[in-house]
């Protein structure tokens, strides 16, 4: 019989039908050892598949040694005339001495003498059928944890003394070549070995009655045919790591001389169910080229939110694995776990009764299952094209007939969901608009819903775009779905909290506290509203703390940075940090952030001091290997806290550990992958360099601070972030004026206060009182000097100005207010007045 399998040469078109033999072995009922539940079923499954196939098939089921040696032998006799040999085996299987070894159901653990000679050897095997078949295939389903009792040895035949059996997995099989093997034909093509889990790792045996995960991927890929054998078993791989959630990676090794080939070609458009299949296949093949710290950040992320990895990895496809901003990258990929896991809990809305939009939708429902989310939001959009002929022929013959409604509005909403998986937040906000305007009439809860569902679907792209008119767009629909009659009052909490999140967004940006303060009183109502002590009330504290956080640090004074501060020790007094290790670890750093402000302010080393220890506590819940920018994060608020510490400490020891910890910060968050974060980061290196050159009067470390915080203005500029970029010159004017008190040079100075004046466009007395004065407190202070120097009477005159605008702030101040007194006084004196 001829199987339905090809070889390809390299360079050519050329296909050869191949006679194929497979020998299918299944081990369940062990007499000594543990039992197998699935090997049965296992073995059963792929000799029918492979007997579809066109193989010949031989099969063994719970074969004693003495069979199974002669099973072996018989197959590699008949081979010596195929094509193909194909062996599969599913069972308990060893390694020891550095060989693998197939166990058969009469296995003999008595002795060690005895055990050793129960065994079969998985070598003898391949050197049979590499000298009398062109390819030879074996696949081990057999990588199960070691059946033996622990601490068992083993007396290999031919050996005296015993070794010790591997607990876990089988060793690695190199194939033989066919031009260096000892009397392997010169037609050989190459062998192929695939394990049911890396080397030296267990597989799984799947539920009872079942099939093990290897031998489902196997059943599901290799009949699909359309794809070279190679990439069947990469899919194989990838389906098993899904489907056992990263618990168990199959591992293939390879030396074919030609592309081979299972099954015919599938014909193009073969219908629905060959784009969802498709859909998958495309998935499993992008998965296997993810960087491996690409697939730990969803696995970690996967797990926390309780999600399945297909879907975080259909949105990864979806997204480019290959993205140049891995920052953006991670927030979408959480934010979509967030997604996805309330499309699992809930699915609200009218059943369909259109058979065309019940076909469309378990289509989808499909492929989003199988991670294919392109591909289900195609059906989507088909869906929601048919709910438009429905919704304009209800328009024509029964206007608002309410069934038909509700179902035209449930499509909208499926599509919307699917949308936002997509990160398709504006094109979902007008879905979720349509919903609404079907169901409005009809049912008050589903129009609530839809309307709250716009509303998050606007304030997330605002947040992703940077969109101000959508984030005041989703607070209108926020509020709107507030006051709806179908408005549930279990919800009232979570839409308080998402306003407080689109107005502190728009806060963000705005020079102005009143949208800050709406943020605050917004997530004040959440905290009312959510059951004390729970999980939502933290987050909304740990949110208030934020907002609190960020309005302070535009005030004089303390008072509203201490509250938040006490809004994240109550978040962190709530949050367990075993349950929920990357939240709590996230509060830690955002108080840690607020304690850094508040030491600033009260100018104390005690405050600075425990913000170290906050973020220092966050580093130890935030693995780098596992969540990088996090961790990134966490090392650059840390190198923050120390550089504080130092100076205030006058030890330049400490500011060489913060620019340590920025240097490693910045090893995560290149220029060219998180350009955001490497902004930040490279501007606090900056302010430590100049920090610690100052303090040892080191001119090289003052001119690196100085070429970084230029290069920071490269990308920092005055249009795109007009607060940040006037922080950047006030920090070169402190470092040039530095590095000319060093150097004695006039000219030091005069950039200082260029520096100085240019941030003071951007700083004002009403927007930002705090900086604005504490810039001209040292734009003073260094006129002042230059002036000492040139007698320019001009900078002196500059000079008194700056020293009498700081005063307004500081002249409330009683330690400080004599300071600005005496200098202008001094000025007055100079100038003769």
């Amino acid at each position: 019989m001829l199987v339905f399998l090809t070889l390809v040469p390299v360079a050519s078109a050329q296909v050869k039908p191949l006679r194929g033999v497979a020998l299918v072995i299944g081990e369940s009922q062990y007499a000594n050892l543990t039992p197998l539940a699935n090997p049965a079923n296992d073995a059963r499954d792929v000799g029918d598949l492979l007997g579809d196939l066109g193989f010949d098939v031989t099969a063994v089921r719970d074969a004693d040694q003495r069979r199974l040696t002669r099973a072996l032998e018989r197959f590699a006799e008949d081979a010596a005339d195929a094509d193909v040999a194909l062996v599969y085996y599913s069972g308990h299987g060893i390694e020891a001495g550095g060989a693998n070894y197939l166990v058969p159901v009469d296995a003999d653990v008595s002795s060690p003498e005895a055990a050793g000679a129960s065994l079969v050897p998985v070598a003898a095997l391949l050197d049979d059928l590499s000298r009398v078949v062109p390819v030879t295939i074996l696949l081990l389903d057999a990588c199960r944890t070691d059946p033996f009792p622990a601490g068992q040895t083993i007396v290999l035949p031919g050996a005296s003394a015993p070794v010790v059996v591997s607990s876990s997995g089988l060793a690695p099989v190199r194939g033989p070549t066919p031009v260096a093997q000892p009397a392997v034909a010169n037609d050989s093509l190459g062998m192929v070995i695939g394990f049911a889990a890396e080397p030296g790792r267990p597989a799984l045996d799947g539920a009872p009655g079942e099939n093990s995960p290897y031998a489902a991927a196997l059943l599901k890929h290799v009949a699909a045919g359309g794809s070279s054998f190679g990439d069947i078993m990469t899919m194989v791989s990838e389906e098993v790591y899904l489907k056992t959630r990263a618990q168990q990676l199959p591992w293939t090794n390879s030396s074919l001389r030609r592309v081979l080939q299972f099954g015919e070609v599938p014909e193009a458009g073969q219908g629905d169910e060959a784009l969802i299949r498709d859909g998958r296949r495309a998935l499993l093949m992008n998965i296997s080229t993810a960087p491996e710290a690409t697939r730990r950040y969803v696995e970690t992320v996967a797990e926390s939110e309780g999600v399945p990895l297909d879907a975080l990895y259909g949105m990864l496809k979806v997204l480019g694995v290959d993205t140049s901003d891995e920052d953006a990258l991670e927030k979408q990929l959480s934010e979509g776990a967030a997604q996805l896991k309330a499309l699992m809990e809930t699915r609200p809305g009218a059943v369909k009764t259109d058979t065309e939009l019940v076909r469309l939708a378990e289509l989808a429902d499909k492929a989003q299952a199988e991670g294919a989310i392109d591909v289900a939001l195609r059906f989507r959009e088909q869906a929601t094209a048919r709910a438009d002929e429905l919704d304009a022929n209800v328009d024509e013959n029964e206007a608002n007939l309410k069934q038909d409604r509700l179902q035209i509005g449930e499509t909208y909403a499926d599509h919307a969901r699917a949308a936002s998986l997509n990160f398709d937040f504006a094109g979902a906000a007008t879905l979720w608009a349509k919903a609404y305007e079907q169901v409005e009439r009809w049912d008050p809860e589903l129009a609530f819903i839809a309307r709250w569902n716009e509303g998050r679907a606007l304030s997330k792209h605002g947040q992703y775009q940077g969109d101000n008119a959508a984030l005041e767009a989703a607070i209108a629909a926020l509020g709107d779905a507030q006051r709806l009659p179908g408005a549930r009052a279990a919800d009232m909490a979570s839409i308080s909290n998402d306003l407080g999140m689109a107005y502190e967004m728009l806060g963000e940006s705005d020079s102005s506290p009143d949208m800050l303060l709406k943020a605050i009183a917004a997530f004040d109502d959440a905290i009312v509203r959510y059951p004390e002590g729970g999980i939502d009330w933290a987050g909304a504290q740990g949110n208030l703390g934020i907002a609190l956080m960020e309005l302070g640090d535009r005030e004089a004074g303390t008072d509203t940075l201490l509250k938040s501060a006490q809004a994240f020790e109550v978040a962190l007094d709530v949050l367990d940090r075993n349950d929920e290790p990357l939240d709590w670890a996230q509060m830690q750093s955002n108080y840690g952030s607020v304690l850094l402000i508040i030491g600033d302010r009260e100018n104390d080393p005690e405050r600075y001091r425990q913000a170290a220890d906050a973020h220092t506590a966050a580093l130890e819940e935030l693995a780098r290997d596992k969540v990088p920018l996090d961790w990134a994060l966490a090392k650059n608020n840390l190198g923050i806290a120390l550089a504080r510490l130092g100076e205030a400490a006058e030890d330049p020891e400490v500011i060489a550990q913060s620019i340590d910890a920025f240097r490693q910060s910045l090893e995560e968050t290149p220029r060219d992958r998180v350009a955001g974060r490497w902004v930040g980061t490279t501007n606090n290196l900056a302010s430590a360099l100049s920090s610690f050159g100052q303090r040892k009067g080191d001119g090289a470390s003052l001119r690196d601070g100085i070429a970084a915080f230029q290069s920071v203005l490269e990308m920092r500029t005055r249009e795109a972030a007009p607060m940040e970029w006037a922080q950047t010159q006030r920090n070169l004017a402190i470092a040039t004026k530095k590095l000319g008190e060093l150097e004695d040079d006039d000219a030091g100075y005069e950039q200082a206060i260029t520096y100085y004046r240019a941030a003071l466009e951007v700083f004002t007395l009403e927007d930002t009182p705090r900086d604005w004065a504490q810039t001209n407190a040292t734009l003073g202070i260094a006129a002042y000097q230059l002036a000492m120097r040139n007698g320019s009477r001009d900078t002196l005159e500059l000079s008194r100005e700056a020293f009498a605008n700081a005063y307004r702030i500081y002249g409330q101040v009683p330690d400080m207010a004599a300071f600005f007194e005496d200098r202008i006084a001094e000025i007055d004196a100079a100038l003769g007045r």
